[in-house]
């Protein structure tokens, strides 16, 4: 995708952030779970009024939406953004794992389980995707495309290039104590 937009002439590249992504979608079926009181503090057993809810030491709860942990939040998650954009004209391409396009427009973006990579040339395009996913999420975008996935990009169009680095990955050798005696 980088590549494509340094090669594409008047391509911008801007990345989006999906809040709360998996929370915000509703499970096809509920699940059910149970969690020891002792493991949840007072004033949440308080504030929810818990205590009367205790049988044998757990609390139960009917899950309604998806939540972190639970394995089918993604796809339940991922089929729902599908849905709700192919009525708008953004497709999944067939051949290369999270890459959508826009049937006319010319707007294409890459999606790691919340975040949006977008290729886009006008910058009325990348707004017309951005104002769909606002209808269901709360997004923050990045205009300068600089933050995807946890890869920096710093983007020089005119020189067709991208630095692409994650800063702080690997500590700084001096400032750890591989290979040094304790």
């Amino acid at each position: 995708m980088w590549n494509s937009v340094i090669s594409t002439p008047g391509a911008r590249y801007a990345c989006a952030d999906a809040k709360n992504f998996y929370l915000c979608t509703p499970l096809d079926c509920y699940e059910y779970m149970r969690l020891p009181i002792k493991l949840i503090p007072q004033e949440f057993i308080d504030l929810y009024n818990l205590a009367p809810k205790v049988k044998n030491g757990y609390v139960y709860m009917e899950i309604q939406r998806g939540m972190y942990g639970l394995p089918q939040s993604g796809i339940f998650a991922n089929k729902l953004l599908k849905e709700r954009l192919a009525k708008h004209g953004y497709h999944k391409l067939p051949h290369t794992s999270g890459l959508f396009k826009h049937d006319s427009r010319p707007v294409w973006f890459t999606l790691v389980v919340d975040d949006f990579g977008i290729k886009y040339i006008g910058e009325e395009h990348a707004k017309h995707l951005i104002g769909i996913l606002q209808e269901f999420y709360e997004m923050e975008v990045d205009w300068d495309g600089s933050l995807y996935s946890g890869i920096s990009l710093d983007w020089e169009y005119k020189n067709y290039h991208v630095d692409i680095s994650m800063p702080k990955y690997v500590q700084n050798s001096s400032s750890n104590s591989i290979g040094q005696n304790q």
